[in-house]
């Protein structure tokens, strides 16, 4: 080492006492005493030796607990390889110094330093690695590591061997980092979760690490997120889960840097211009998808974070969660809101999202300062309703921010890493803030279970299928057979109407091209019009799948489809009849449940065209009549999807959305007695207060 023990201990205690544990401990037993007693649970629980992963953030959580020995760090209880990968990250450890604080129970720290010493006794620091020296997990459980470390090091939890042997095995798991380190990782989350551990270590221990690897990580660690961090400010894995784990990462390392900065620590020239405020920063109230993010300009990190949480929030659900769009789950991400809002100035926003206190994984991982901050912080209310991301082919609406408000996202983009589903077009509807239409999830990543397969493939998002072959063929955890072109998205909005197309096309596996264009018109009271456009030579089988939500209850009416959850409830009306089958939920890796999916078919011959209404159960809604001006036959459904729908007797809405182009005849046309010119249009009112929307 370049630097003595005695001067990392003295560090240490600098950075412990600015980090004031009792401090945290005393909020947390206030404000937390809940996760605080589930915690000790799952303290005691490791000092016997039983795993149980089900923290929020947790990649491939697993509810069930298991006993497994010391040094036993490769067996998997329940034969998922994913257990052995989460057992090494050592995303538990911090628990049991935590309960110790809590405490004050020694065995709790015994157990942190017992832990850590037989991981090193027990594995082979290799160029070939094994399962419990995986690079991603390396990177996990050396942060996890550089975290404790100033608590352990500040008192007498380590011998001097001890702290040794730790210090020692830190420096050869992150020079092992940089050997092992494969092209790739520059464009994968396993790569961030590598650098950013390095980076971490490098604030306060950089005496520690071989020379050059300082330097490198830094570099590496932007041009990674450079790459990975698209314009718009969405991950470009096109995973939520991911994305957040990318933030998650990015986070931690900006509170290492701003906590060794503050403790006086000397920052490599690359961490202080990682951490340089702009000279210029956004009004984020007012700020719009990756606004702000500029790699060249000091400030970089800060910036990442910023744009990465600002996606976290709009495209959150009602309810704050995250949508389990490509092997993502279901998952509260108020907790990554929180840490923004602590660390961000300007982070109004996102301590409104957060409320009131900070959660405890929070607390613990942001210290007194960051409590105070997060405190300090005046909540604003975002501004912005929609989130247009269209490098990305993301797209979320939202009537409000309260928790009963309508919710829309769609997707229709590139597959991004193999984290990708084919949910080309994939629709998610939330009505009153209640989850109607959703994603079914990704369940498990074993090769062995058909399941995995399933869910990735199209027929499990709301979508449409041509033969049960367009989308995408998945043909292992993490590879396709085939998998279709998305072209650009058309989004456009004025006064609460909306419309979004979204064509994607490829080929069947006889060879026959096809092209799916889904066309979607929403409105902020409530009102969804959804057009499938289905070209593909020949005669075909047609099937679009709606998979609700596993509070939904489905009742079939003679207009289409009843639709309940709680105290809300919407109509189907469409063009083809829908059966309900039985599917497959996964809100959280390793759980499932039973599901409902509404399956509408239909025989097609070279083109065809479907729609669906959803609408308040309600109100009325009836197909309007569209003409051609001269003529008094009224244009058929395929060329134009024209619906009316009133809500008592004094709104009325008609929507129009042309599928076929006009190329003969008269251009303009009559709709309810007025003139109408337009590809995607919304008549609003009827004898009195007209208004005319036209969005393309």
């Amino acid at each position: 080492m370049n630097v003595s023990l005695k001067q990392l201990r003295s560090t240490a205690r600098v950075l412990a006492a600015q980090y004031d544990v009792q401090a945290v401990a005393r909020y947390v037993e206030t404000h937390c005493g809940q996760e605080a007693a589930a915690l000790r649970a799952q303290a005691d629980d490791l000092l016997e030796n039983r795993f149980v992963f089900c923290d929020r953030w947790d990649m491939e959580p697993c509810r069930i607990p298991y006993t497994v020995a010391p040094g036993q760090w490769t067996h998997s209880p329940n034969g998922d390889p994913e257990w052995v990968f989460m057992l090494n990250r050592h995303d538990y450890l911090p628990k049991l110094w935590q309960a110790a604080v809590l405490t004050g129970d020694g065995r709790y720290t015994r157990k942190v330093t017992a832990s850590i010493l037989d991981w090193i006794a027990s594995n082979s620091i290799t160029l070939e690695g094994t399962p419990a020296t995986r690079t991603i997990d390396t990177g996990i459980r050396c942060m996890n590591w550089c975290r404790l470390l100033p608590f352990l090091l500040e008192g007498d939890a380590l011998t001097d061997a001890e702290a040794e042997t730790i210090l020692h095995s830190l420096a050869e798991q992150f020079a092992n980092l940089r050997q092992r380190y494969l092209a790739r990782y520059t464009l994968s989350n396993w790569g961030v979760l590598q650098t950013t551990a390095i980076c971490a270590g490098s604030a306060w221990l950089s005496g520690v690490l071989p020379d050059g690897l300082e330097a490198w990580a830094w570099e590496e660690l932007r041009t990674q997120l450079r790459l990975q961090i698209l314009e718009d400010g969405t991950h470009w894995e096109q995973s939520p889960m991911y994305h957040v784990e990318v933030l998650n990462a990015c986070t931690k390392l900006l509170i290492q840097l701003q906590a060794a900065r503050q403790a006086g620590c000397t920052l490599c020239p690359a961490a202080q211009d990682a951490l340089a405020r702009p000279e210029t920063a956004c009004a984020e109230q007012q700020a719009g998808p990756g606004e702000g993010l500029d790699f060249a300009s000091g400030g970089w990190l800060e910036q990442a974070v910023r744009v990465m949480s600002r996606h976290v929030l709009y495209t959150a659900d009602p309810a704050l969660f995250q949508l389990p769009q490509c092997d993502s789950d279901v998952t509260d991400v108020r907790d990554v809101l929180a840490r923004a809002a602590a660390l961000l100035p300007d982070g109004g926003i996102f301590r409104w999202a957060a409320g009131e206190t900070l959660d405890m994984d929070s607390a613990w991982q942001l210290g007194a300062p960051g409590i105070a901050a997060f405190g300090a912080q005046p909540a604003q209310k975002p501004v912005r309703c929609s989130w247009n991301c269209p490098r990305s082919g993301n797209l979320a609406l939202r009537s409000g921010w309260e928790p009963a408000a309508h919710f829309t996202a769609v997707k229709n983009s590139p597959l991004g890493s193999s984290h990708g589903h084919a949910d080309q077009t994939h629709l998610n509807l939330y009505y009153k803030g209640k989850p109607f239409l959703v994603d079914s999830g990704r369940y498990t990543y074993r090769e062995d279970d058909p399941l995995r397969l399933e869910l990735k493939a199209p027929a499990a998002h709301n979508v449409c299928v041509i033969d049960g072959q367009s989308g995408g063929t998945p043909d292992g955890s993490w590879s396709y057979a085939d998998y279709a072109e998305t072209g650009p998205n058309y989004f456009a909005e004025e006064g609460g109407a909306h419309y979004v197309e979204m064509p994607f096309h490829g080929t069947l596996r006889d060879g026959t091209p096809y092209q799916i264009i889904r066309r979607l018109m929403v409105l902020d009271e409530g009102v969804w019009l959804s057009v499938q456009d289905v070209i593909c030579r020949g005669e075909h089988q047609v099937r679009e799948y709606f998979h609700l939500a596993a509070d939904v209850q489905a009742e079939s009416i003679p207009e289409g489809w009843l639709l309940h959850s709680g105290g809300a409830a919407l109509k189907l009306r469409s063009t083809h009849p829908f059966t309900a089958r039985t599917g497959i939920l996964s809100p959280c890796y390793n759980e499932k449940q039973d599901g409902v999916v509404l399956v509408g078919e239909a025989a097609m011959r070279d083109r065809w065209t479907g729609c669906t209404l959803f609408v308040d159960k309600d109100w009325t809604a009836e197909p309007a009549h569209v003409y051609q001006a001269g003529s008094t036959r009224p244009l058929d459904p395929e060329t134009v999807s024209a619906w009316t729908v009133r809500s008592g007797s004094e709104k009325a809405w008609t929507l129009l959305v042309w599928n076929r182009e006009n190329f003969r005849g008269a251009k303009v046309f009559d709709c309810q007695g007025r003139p109408v010119y337009g590809k995607a249009v919304v008549l609003c009112g009827e004898t009195h207060s007209r208004r005319t929307v036209r969005l393309k």
